[in-house]
């Protein structure tokens, strides 16, 4: 039998609440794959069973698992971690670690970057006590997503589920269901935590957001009492949080990239989420781009100085690097990089290397602008011309109205040939703008720009897969149908 079927069978023992069955087939599977399904599965049944260490492992080693997979259930897997947790600190009696596991599934599902320090574990008086009360758990309940309203005076009110929902709610991130039974539990820690004695050990903080890596481990239960061994290992000192460094491979820590490019320019696209423009530092040079601190979706939690934080990208051509720009979108970050050498076309934009890298170029540049780069037909359209000065043997430049000023007829064959190259580049252009988009962006651009009568172009396929694109003539032209 294999794996996926395992797995799968084990799911859903674990519904039926046939947990011993479960953790056996979960067991086998988990030998293949450690895939985060299944280690939150044999989770949930080692903790009904009360093996909570085996539990609290299987729990912490899917939220890095989620984590470094950076797929598009990850953030639902590392909420259902943090919640596991909780569920888990809870039945052991630690009542404040419960408490903050459940806070960061809900920052988690509110959609809190994932590196977020929100510092609530180091909410302690001088005793060493947790301080968050349980009338602070019922009032936070500001980030929920979809859930505001406004008051008689138009201030708006949070609040769970009594608060109503107004026509200006908050954001919804597709895990309000998760964020709600996050919010339940934590009003169930917090409330047993005000009912323990001051110097109970259920009041002391323990854990970290991101919990120490534990080893892959494939036996059943653990001993039902603790040992001597067991009973030293938890006085040792917690590790570092994260991984050891290059612990995920640089292959999985890269960017997903897309590139466009014109006579003038090279676009290229670095799809990366919650990147924040005021904390990014971006140098250019003349073969290369820098860019640090990157939060990385296989690794959330490195930080600013780390290798991992930092990308060198190596172009495949050399640019200017101080007429080059950058900006920042939620989802990307796009560098407008101006050939050193307008007209060449190059052949892809070059390659991401993890790390700083030396440059070969002493003049590197660090630009921090806050204008939005501007379209590439702009860019490519508003180049400015130069003119050679006029000569003693250069032909006379006539006088004429035009608005482009003198015309000299001579140069005419010339210019007619110019104008044949921009229009090469222009078709150029959209060929390479077609060839880099992805399948989806193909196929927006190949349903607007048929149903719109070539008069539209859209790369936005959730915006036009479910309409009909409408024809938008020039200004002055009127549609008529073909008879």
């Amino acid at each position: 039998m294999s794996a996926t079927t395992l797995g799968h069978q084990g799911v859903l023992a674990v519904e039926r609440k046939e947990y011993e069955t479960a953790i056996a087939q979960l067991d086998k599977a988990l030998e293949s794959s450690t895939s985060p399904a299944w280690l939150l599965a044999r989770a949930t049944a080692h903790q009904q069973l009360k093996h909570y260490d085996a539990a609290l492992r299987d729990a912490e080693l899917a939220y890095h698992v989620a984590a470094e997979r950076g797929s598009g259930n990850s953030r639902r897997q590392m909420i259902d971690a943090q919640y596991r947790r909780s569920v888990i600190y809870f039945r052991l009696g630690r009542y404040a670690d419960s408490d903050c596991c459940a806070r960061w599934s809900m920052r988690l599902a509110e959609g809190c970057p994932v590196g977020e320090d929100d510092g609530i574990q180091d909410k302690v008086d001088e005793r060493g006590n947790y301080t968050v009360t349980y009338e602070d758990g019922v009032a936070d309940c500001k980030g929920q997503p979809g859930q505001t309203s406004r008051d008689s005076t138009g201030e708006k009110v949070y609040g769970l589920l009594g608060s109503g929902s107004g026509s200006e709610g908050t954001p919804k991130t597709g895990f309000e269901k998760e964020w709600k039974r996050a919010y339940s539990w934590r009003s169930m820690a917090l409330g047993s935590l005000g009912r323990l004695p001051e110097d109970d050990p259920g009041r002391k903080v323990s854990v970290t957001k991101v919990p120490p890596r534990p080893q892959a481990k494939t036996d059943k239960k653990p001993d039902p009492e603790p040992t001597v061994e067991d009973d030293e290992l938890e006085e040792k000192p917690t590790e570092p949080e994260g991984p050891a460094p290059g612990s995920v491979p640089d292959e999985k820590l890269k960017l997903r990239a897309d590139f466009y490019q014109s006579a003038q320019n090279v676009t290229i696209s670095l799809f990366v989420k919650d990147a924040k423009k005021e904390n990014l530092d971006v140098k250019f040079s003349r073969n290369q781009v820098q860019i640090s601190p990157l939060a990385r979706a296989a690794a959330p939690y490195v930080k600013p100085g780390d290798r991992e934080a930092t990308s060198t990208f190596i172009l495949d051509g050399e640019i200017d690097p101080s007429k080059s720009r950058w900006s920042v979108t939620p989802r990307k970050i796009e560098l407008v990089l101006q050939k050193a050498a307008p007209g060449v076309k190059w052949g892809t934009w070059g390659r991401e290397e993890i790390g700083a890298l030396p440059s070969t170029d002493s003049n590197d540049a660090k630009l921090a602008t806050t204008t939005p780069a501007p379209s590439q037909a702009a860019s490519a359209s508003s180049a400015p011309v130069t003119r050679a000065p006029a000569t003693a043997g250069a032909s006379p430049a006539y006088p004429t109205s035009s608005r482009s000023g003198p015309k000299n007829w001579d140069k005419l064959g010339e210019e007619e040939a110019g104008d044949d190259e921009d229009k090469s580049d222009v078709n150029s252009f959209f060929k390479q703008l077609y060839k880099g988009a992805t399948p989806d962006q193909q196929r927006a651009m190949m349903k607007s720009f048929i149903e719109s009568n070539g008069t539209a172009l859209s790369t936005d396929w959730e915006d036009v897969k479910n309409r009909k694109v409408e024809t938008v003539p020039p200004e002055g032209v009127e549609v008529k149908k073909w008879e």
